[in-house]
């Protein structure tokens, strides 16, 4: 296992490296980072690049002014690729990674050889939503402090994670707390939490995703928060999915079931299947 840092338009951004061969990408949740595939990732083939988005893990935070915009991840990974010098690549991604990742797979085809989507999709958010959304960023960065977030311990983190999540289990909110600290304060830059104001509106990603052209596996936990099968297709009917379930497993499916996790991406790899 590596650590990698590659500078992208004066950010810098980390990178776990595990494994050599044909690359893939792993994206993480909002929040979490790129430690959340560590038990995932040493089971997949080939060599894979766990990234932390701008804000997260142990990459950097943006600048005095700056805000965090989903758009922004998109151009992240595309600058990785090229700091990486990757001309294509499989990507795997949970919650906003799985957003992020059908995103780009749709803005760069010909760069995505494969996408996974683990318990995660873009977020159908309506045009009318956007001018309350626009008064909540105002309140937002009017009220917000841009300083790391104290909990009295591990065990007091594990807590907090798993009252804002209560399907969160045991063993993933440990990896999750232990990976997202440093001297008992989150990793992560609390102006993420700040309300964006011009979020990608569901009939622009309507739109957007009908480009894509890799194969798809959508993996669902069971008390998972992706939308349903059929729910899915109506949504993005020009995917070429395969749709899978996990019983048993929450919204990080990748850490309550990584052997099955595994199971279902190398088949996908080897020769997915598609729906008719």
């Amino acid at each position: 296992m590596n650590d990698l840092f590659v500078e992208v338009r004066g950010l810098r951004l980390h990178l776990i490296e595990r494994g050599e061969g044909e690359p893939s990408l792993l994206l993480h949740g909002w929040l979490d980072h790129a430690r959340s595939f560590d038990l995932l990732a040493p089971m997949l083939p080939g060599r894979t690049l766990a990234l932390d988005f701008r804000g997260h893990g142990d990459s950097g935070w943006v600048g005095a002014g700056g805000f965090y915009h989903f758009i922004d991840y998109l151009s992240d990974v595309d600058g990785v690729l090229d700091r990486l010098g990757l001309e294509t690549v499989r990507i795997v991604g949970h919650s906003m990674g799985a957003a992020v990742g059908l995103l780009y797979a749709a803005a760069q085809p010909a760069r995505v050889k494969h996408l996974t989507l683990i318990d995660g999709a873009p977020l159908a958010i309506q045009p009318k939503e956007i001018p309350e959304r626009l008064v909540s960023h105002l309140s937002d960065l009017r009220s917000l402090k841009r300083e790391r977030r104290r909990v009295d311990s591990v065990d007091d983190a594990i807590r907090r994670m798993q009252r804002f999540n209560p399907a969160l289990s045991p063993r993933a909110a440990r990896l999750l707390a232990e990976a997202g600290l440093e001297d008992l304060t989150w990793k992560w830059d609390p102006l993420l939490r700040a309300h964006s104001p011009l979020p990608v509106t569901e009939d622009a990603v309507r739109l957007i995703v009908a480009g894509v052209t890799a194969k798809v596996l959508a993996i669902r936990g069971e008390s998972g928060f992706l939308q349903d099968e059929q729910e899915l297709r109506e949504r993005f009917p020009s995917l070429k999915m395969d749709y899978q379930s996990i019983s048993g497993a929450g919204h990080h499916v990748h850490l309550d079931a990584p052997e099955a996790v595994a199971q279902l991406i190398q088949e996908a790899w080897a020769g997915p299947k598609v729906a008719s």
